[in-house]
């Protein structure tokens, strides 16, 4: 039961998200958004950030109970 509720308001937001003639993430008041200009240094230092934690992700050992998951669909 809990299952479909949540769906239902699901397709509730998403209907009327589809409504509107704005999109949802438009906060310029109707006004054309402004693009910022590139700053090097900052897309050099989020770069950094995003491989680094990229890296991190990659380099973590799986959890025991993922791989006796894993195991169990074999």
């Amino acid at each position: 039961m809990l299952d479909n509720e949540m769906q239902v308001r699901g397709v509730g937001r998403l209907a009327n998200q589809e409504q509107s003639d704005e999109p949802a993430n438009d906060t310029g008041g109707g006004k054309a958004a402004r693009k910022r200009k590139s700053d090097p240094v900052r897309d050099a230092s989020v770069g950094a950030a995003l491989r680094s934690v990229y890296s991190q992700t990659v380099d973590e050992a799986i959890p025991a109970e993922f791989l006796d998951l894993l195991n169990k669909l074999d």
